[in-house]
Parts: structure tokens; C-alpha cells; sequence
């Protein structure tokens, strides 16, 4: 009886290692409504950045009350920087991984583009969101410059602006010429992630914008002048230029605590909140400068996920005019939404129209006057490459 046991639970064992072995994807499900059945009393894992309470709030506090309540799904919120679930699903293709741990990302710029050239993404999404109709299709084309080719689906568009606390910035600076300027009568009192950080990255696009304007293509080799001159500034900024915020978070943190007095994002109205919640300075008021890069970000299914049909549900819910609505609201996020609101109905559409006017929000004429697009993934590169050999 011993030996048989032993033999019966080699077999187990090999029989279940087979298994593991032989293990596939899962697959879409024919239609949305199948989807919505197959996806009843699952968990969706939805990995993005975490590192803002409004995003955070607005999935936990609206989003996934809504999703349990009328799909029966339960959305986990993994917060991780996006390079990191990058990686990690990098490694699931390299072993072979078909069915990982991630249904939904949060995802843009050469983040997306990396993960469309190492097929890390599943596709057709336009074909299997419903809600994926009332897109801007401008937004849905391209990100910073990659197709999309139906491997993500916009889910918001933002404008890059800074925020200042006006009571102790009497006369903000109008362009990124007088920013410098202003830094140096104010020694100290500003400063910019690292450009690893999106928003670290996207400011120095900005200075290449001032200097080379809008025309600068991925081929071309950004001047040592520029970098000479982005080198000189360090003395006049905060820690006179030795160190720099690793992220945002920490960017805002600084302005918070007032040891800086601007602090700056892809998002007009992300200080809203900030300033309700009594985290950053009552005074905290927008500025936009002479030029504001509008980007926009995106939801994506990766190739391995183990729900790929609550994953779409998800998204369509996501995607909804009531949940882009109150995402560009001031009560949790303030993002700006990524549907052509011409393609809602006369209700929708009002309401909108109806959002207030938060007191931290810039004059969306002076946004829209502004706006400028942003370069491809090389410039991305360039400046994540050349920016820690110089400036640092």
C-alpha cells in the first residue's frame, strides 16, 4: 500500500507538471455580451501608476463600486510604474508565459511603444469596446508618434501646464525663457523630475520645443550648446541642481511642504482636488506657458492576461460618457476626456458642459492656443540617454 501510494502521487505529480506545461492563453470571448457573462464573479488585476490619490480614489471609490455592482467584477488595483509591469510581462514572453497576472494597463508614450514591438499587447480592441465608437479619433491614431493599431484604446487627453502657488509668485513668468529667469531671482524654489519620470522627460521636451520649436525629427542630435545651457541652470534650482525628484509624486510632495513654489503634470485640472484636500497651498493657481504639449493616455489588454474578457468589460466601462464624465470632474481626478462628446446624445453632452470651473484650472482658449505636439519615441529616448551624462 505504501509503494502504490508513492507511485500514485509520482504520477499526480508528473501528470500535474504536464499540465502546467501544456497550458494555454485565454481567448476573447465572440461578442461583448459573452464577455459580460464570461467575466461575472471574476477579478480583474488592472496594474498602472499609483502615484496619485485623485486616480486612486476615483477606481476605488466610484469606479470599482459600479463594476461590482453591475457585472459582479471585482477590479484589484496594483499600483507599479508602468516601465515595471513592462518588464515583468517581458519576462512572461521570454519563458513562454501564456497566462500571467495582469488583465489591464495603464499605459502611453514609449512605454506603449516598447510593448508594441515586443508583441506584449492583444489587438482588435476597437472591434470588441463598444464604447471604443465614441472616441476621438484623432486621440485613438497615434501615441507620441506610435500607431496604436488597435493595441490600446485612449482613455483620457491632457495638456502639460504648471501649477504655482500665487502667494508667493506675485509675477509667474509667461514663457520658458522667463522661467529661468524667474528661477534666478528665486534661487531654490523650483526644480523638475528626472527625466526616467514621464513628467521629468516631458519638461525638457518642452525647453527643445523653445529652442528648435516643434520641427525637431527622431533623427536629429540634440546640440551640446543645450545641454551646456541646461547644465548652467542647476546652481539656481532646488538643492542648486545636485539632486532632483525621482518622480512626480515627489515633485508635488516638495510643492506641498513649500519648499519649491511651482510644481507641473500632464493634467490641467490635477491640482483641483489637491487643493480641496487641503494638500497643496490654497493659493495654488495654473500656468500655462508659451507652449503646452497635449498628450494623451491609454488603456491596454497584455497578450497573457488571465481575464481578458473582464478586462473588456472594464474598459468599456471605463470608457462610459457617466465615468469620463466624473473622471474629468474636480472631485477625484480632473482628466480630461478622451471621447468626441458631438458623438453623445443631447443629455450627455450637457452634462459635460455643466462641470465647474475649478479655481485652479488655465483659460482653455490659452490651452488650446498653446497646445503643441509632443516628438516621437527618439526624442523620448535621446533625453532619458543624454540628460544623466551631462546634467548630472
Amino acid at each position: 500500500m505504501k509503494t502504490w501510494g508513492m507511485g500514485l502521487l509520482l504520477s499526480l505529480f508528473v501528470w500535474s507538471l504536464a499540465g502546467c506545461g501544456s497550458e494555454s492563453s485565454v481567448s476573447f470571448s465572440d461578442s461583448f455580451e459573452d464577455a459580460v457573462s464570461a467575466s461575472e464573479q471574476t477579478t480583474v488585476n488592472f496594474y498602472l501608476w499609483g502615484g496619485d490619490e485623485g486616480i486612486n480614489r476615483y477606481l476605488d471609490d466610484f469606479v470599482a463600486p459600479r463594476l461590482q455592482e453591475r457585472y459582479g467584477i471585482e477590479l484589484n488595483r496594483v499600483p507599479m510604474d508602468t516601465a515595471e509591469f513592462i518588464r515583468q510581462l517581458s519576462l512572461d514572453k521570454k519563458a513562454d508565459r501564456k497566462q500571467g497576472s495582469i488583465d489591464l494597463v495603464w499605459i502611453n508614450g514609449d512605454n506603449f511603444r516598447n510593448a508594441r514591438e515586443a508583441g506584449l499587447l492583444r489587438d482588435e480592441l476597437p472591434k470588441r469596446v463598444p464604447n471604443a465608437d465614441l472616441l476621438n479619433e484623432t486621440a485613438q491614431q497615434s501615441d507620441a508618434g506610435t500607431p496604436t493599431d488597435g493595441l490600446e484604446l485612449a482613455w483620457g487627453n491632457v495638456q502639460f501646464v504648471l501649477h504655482y502657488d500665487a502667494a508667493k509668485v506675485a509675477e509667474p513668468p509667461s514663457t520658458f525663457e522667463e522661467l529661468r529667469r524667474w528661477t534666478e531671482d528665486n534661487p531654490g524654489r523650483f526644480t523638475y523630475p528626472e527625466v526616467t519620470d514621464f513628467t521629468g522627460n516631458a519638461f525638457i521636451r518642452h525647453l527643445l520645443v523653445a529652442r528648435y520649436g516643434t520641427g525637431l525629427s527622431d533623427g536629429t542630435e540634440i546640440e551640446d550648446t543645450f545641454w551646456d545651457e541646461l547644465t548652467s541652470w542647476g546652481p539656481y534650482l532646488w538643492k542648486e541642481g545636485r539632486t532632483y525628484p525621482p518622480t512626480l509624486e515627489q515633485l508635488d510632495q516638495l510643492y506641498a511642504s513649500g519648499d519649491i513654489w511651482m510644481t507641473m503634470g500632464f493634467n490641467e485640472r490635477r491640482a483641483e482636488a489637491e487643493v480641496r484636500e487641503g494638500v497643496f497651498p490654497k493659493e495654488t493657481k495654473a500656468l500655462v506657458l508659451d507652449h503646452s504639449i497635449a498628450s494623451t493616455h491609454f488603456l491596454a489588454i497584455p497578450y497573457n492576461a488571465p481575464n481578458p474578457d473582464g478586462a473588456l468589460v472594464v474598459m468599456n466601462e471605463l470608457l462610459s460618457p457617466e465615468a469620463q464624465r466624473v473622471k474629468q470632474s474636480a472631485e477625484y481626478w480632473g482628466d480630461g476626456t478622451s471621447l468626441d462628446l458631438s458623438k453623445l446624445n443631447d443629455r450627455e453632452q450637457a452634462e459635460f458642459e455643466a462641470l465647474e470651473a475649478g479655481t485652479t484650472y488655465p483659460d482653455p482658449d490659452l490651452l488650446r492656443e498653446r497646445a503643441v505636439p509632443d516628438y516621437g519615441p527618439a526624442i523620448i529616448d535621446a533625453v532619458r540617454e543624454e540628460w544623466p551624462r551631462v546634467v548630472r
